[in-house]
């Protein structure tokens, strides 16, 4: 009878570990995945205004301006590139999968804009896709914060960015 109770015992006291365990990496869970939806939504936030580029454009903005600009809207999209990637690692969600495609792309496009001899002609020949990346960016920066984003919403700015040329 005393060995059936001692095995009772040992096995509460391994079940109350293991649920504090459990809990404890959960909460670390919420955590990561918290601090991520920050910084992805603070990356989203400094692209939704990509549309200046059309205003940088039609007043005749200077290269060096316009490179700066670029490069900021590379670091956020890296930025955002990266937070998306970890949040789709985490939760499975293919929203946070298209997210990081198109935010990878622009990337990639802005560091070639920044790089370029010639930024305002790259920018010129793209200037209506930005715009339209620039609204969806901010569609897709709105649903997040309401914790509503769809995977229409992704999809779409994942198309967009697929139609960026140099």
């Amino acid at each position: 009878m005393r060995r059936l109770l001692a095995v009772i015992v040992a096995l509460l006291i391994l079940s109350a570990f293991l649920g504090y365990t459990y809990h404890r990496v959960d909460a670390e869970v919420k955590n990561a995945e918290s601090g991520l939806l920050s910084v992805s939504i603070t990356a989203l936030s400094c692209m939704s205004d990509m549309d200046a580029f059309k205003t940088m454009l039609e007043t005749n903005t200077s290269a060096d301006l316009l490179r700066e600009r670029a490069g900021r809207y590379a670091y956020c999209a890296q930025v955002l590139s990266e937070a998306s990637e970890s949040l789709y690692e985490l939760t499975g969600k293919e929203t946070y999968r298209d997210i990081h495609a198109a935010a990878s792309n622009l990337a990639v496009f802005f560091n070639h804009v920044r790089n370029s001899g010639e930024p305002k002609e790259l920018l010129l020949k793209n200037v209506d896709v930005i715009v339209s990346i620039g609204d969806a960016i901010s569609e897709v920066y709105k649903a997040e914060l309401r914790g509503g984003l769809r995977k229409n919403q992704t999809g779409r700015l994942l198309n967009l960015t697929k139609g960026l040329s140099w």
